[in-house]
């Protein structure tokens, strides 16, 4: 955890914006890896403890002016029943840790709110994709706190196969090469507790800000806090227009994977924006074994 920090403090230092505030740059959690898996169960993962974090409605006012056409169209979906998530673990440490993370988050929207959070990573396989599915499970068990879920991966998104989404439902490309509406691609599973958008069918070349800008403005009015799974910083430049849109980013690390000088580079990629903190994923806790999968 130092190392992380260390890394982050130093890509900081070195970033062309100089910017001082170290809890931008802090960690914010290490979710411990998992190897045990079971059927997933009925029940949502555990209430939260009103005396250990915030209520949602003390970190941000709910979502107004609610468009009835965003409420979610009907998809056959189902959560993959033999991946690392919430509802499929039996080591309580794991969902423990989400909830710790979930807190900080809602701490830092305290601090100064915000309702589309990008996910990002150095690299491929840090555990992005899990971390934003499990961390859209844990808030969608808040009351009233209304989550949707994007695939912002438009080359090799994979969210849509961890919730059990058709290959040719349209998703976030088809949105922005105009082949359906927002309307049509938020979408919705009894199976599944948050709302969802695939990556989509379609081929999107020469992306611009103005793709996302719009689109995501629209969502933060509509849901209480929007999570959008993206591409490796240091690989794609889709990152930069992704987070150019999103009011905050968290950045996700892998624990004995993640280098130092990647941590740095991404770090120093994302200093134009609001970092709001960093995940070590996979971290070693207690006797836990096991690394969680991704990309």
């Amino acid at each position: 955890m130092s190392r992380l920090f260390e890394a982050l403090r130093e890509a900081r230092r070195s970033s062309p914006k100089g910017n001082s505030d170290d809890q931008l740059w802090r960690p914010l959690d290490v979710l411990p890896a998992q190897s045990e898996i079971q059927e997933p169960q009925e029940a949502a993962p555990p209430p939260i403890n009103g005396n250990r974090e915030p209520t949602a409605s003390a970190v941000a006012s709910p979502a107004v002016g609610v468009e009835e056409g965003l409420l979610g169209m009907e998809a056959e979906a189902r959560l993959n029943q033999a991946a690392r998530l919430l509802p499929n673990s039996v080591n309580p440490a794991v969902v423990e840790h989400y909830r710790q993370l979930r807190t900080k988050i809602l701490q830092q929207r305290e601090t100064k709110p915000f309702r589309t959070l990008l996910v990002t990573s150095a690299s491929p396989q840090e555990g992005k994709t899990v971390t934003v599915i499990n961390l859209a499970l844990s808030f969608s068990a808040l009351p009233s706190f209304k989550v949707l879920v994007i695939d912002g991966d438009l080359r090799r998104g994979t969210l849509g196969g961890w919730l059990g989404v058709r290959d040719d439902q349209p998703g976030l490309s088809n949105l922005f090469n105009g082949s359906a509406r927002l309307e049509e691609v938020v979408l919705k599973s009894d199976q599944i507790p948050m709302l969802f958008m695939s990556r989509g069918n379609a081929q999107v070349h020469d992306l611009h800000p103005s793709h996302f800008a719009g689109h995501f403005k629209r969502l933060g009015e509509n849901f209480d806090l929007v999570l959008i799974d993206s591409p490796p910083v240091n690989l794609l430049a889709d990152v930069q227009l992704l987070a150019s849109s999103s009011d905050a980013v968290l950045l996700v690390a892998r624990a004995f994977s993640t280098t130092r000088k990647a941590l740095e580079k991404a770090a120093q990629e994302l200093a134009p924006f609001r970092v709001i903190g960093a995940v070590l994923n996979a971290g070693v806790t207690q006797k836990s074994s096991g690394y969680y999968g991704y990309y």
